[in-house]
Parts: C-alpha cells; structure tokens; sequence
C-alpha cells in the first residue's frame, strides 16, 4: 500500500513538474486557445456600376480567439449581363483564397477586427442567346475589411464589415478593368467555438 501511494506520489509529481516546464510560445501553451469556426458569407458590391451580391462560406483556425486563418468561397447570386453590338451577353464571377483576420478585444459582446481576402477566381461571359462561352479571365482579388463583430454565443458570433476589393487580371471587350473593384460590405455569421 505504501509503495503503491509512493509511486502515485511520484507520477503526480512529475506530472506537474512537467507542465510547468513546458516552454512559452507565442500562441499559447493551452491547446484549448486554438480553435476553428465555419462561415456563411454574403458580400455585396457595385459590379459594371451595379449592386451585385456574392455567397459562399469558408473556414478557419483561430488561434487565441484572436487571430485567424484559412479559405473562403465567394460567388455571384445572379449573371450580370452586357450587351456589345447588339449582342447580348452573360456573365458569372466568383473567386476563392485565403482568409487572415485579427480580432481586437475578442472577449468584450461588442468589438472590432480587421481582415483580407486573397484569392484568385474567374469571369466567364457567355452568349446569351446560344449559351456558348466567349470569353474567360482568370483574376485575383484583393479584399481588405474592417468589421464589428458580436458575440452571440459561445459557439455564433456575427459581423459585418467595409472594404476595398481590388479584382486584377480583368481583360475582356465585355468589361472595363475597374468594372469589378469598388467598395464591398460583407456580412459573416461564424458557427465554431470560441473560447
């Protein structure tokens, strides 16, 4: 019995030596402060001078509760469409890259974050009246935001947000390059759990 004690003595004490022992880093030491979260994501943005409104989701891991990375989707609801000599046209956008995010004082119900989207994507135009494809371009975008956030619950927070989305690559007679950069309000509602 007192051999059995002794070793229990021992374990548990090179238990917690152990652990505190354990180097910093510069996340954290807790394996609970990493985390993730799936998203549901409704952008919205003048295209070709008109309101437009792209859906998609995404994901990421949060470190902290505080900063984030991962990928997004994002694509237009409806074609846009265009007319050059008479004829009509229609097009389809969507693109999808990588999701960075910084959240500033995370833990208060009400706060504020930065965060960009990088990706790549394409605009393909096609003939309205026989449905062929006339022409496609390959383009990345660029999308930096600030946005509020609330906390809903432990495991729902949602934010809207303002940016710039600056579209390269757009080379078509269809379009003007600037016709897909303008502002962008976003709209995010992130199911996961944070800490």
């Amino acid at each position: 019995m007192k051999r059995t004690l002794f070793i229990l003595f021992i374990s548990i004490s090179f238990l917690a030596t152990s652990q505190s022992d354990r180097p910093k880093t510069l996340i954290g030491n807790d394996p609970e402060e990493i985390s993730g979260f799936g998203a549901v994501l409704f952008s919205f943005m003048p295209i070709d001078g008109q309101l437009s409104t792209l859906t998609g989701g995404g994901g990421a891991v949060l470190f902290d509760n505080t900063f984030y990375i991962g990928g997004y989707g994002l694509g237009l609801t409806s074609n846009k469409e265009t007319s050059l000599d008479g004829t009509d046209f229609t097009s389809s956008f969507g693109h999808g890259g990588f999701w960075l995010g910084y959240n500033i004082k995370s833990d208060e119900l009400l706060h504020f974050g930065i965060e960009t989207k990088l990706g790549w994507g394409g605009i393909t135009t096609k003939s309205k009246a026989t449905n062929e494809e006339v022409n496609e371009d390959d383009v990345f975008v660029f999308n930096p935001q600030f946005f509020g956030e609330a906390n809903i619950a432990y495991w729902f927070k949602i934010n809207a947000g303002v940016g710039f989305q600056k579209t390269i690559g757009v080379d078509s007679p269809y379009f003007d390059p600037g016709d897909y950069d303008g502002p962008t309000f976003g709209i995010s509602l992130l199911f996961g759990w944070f800490n």
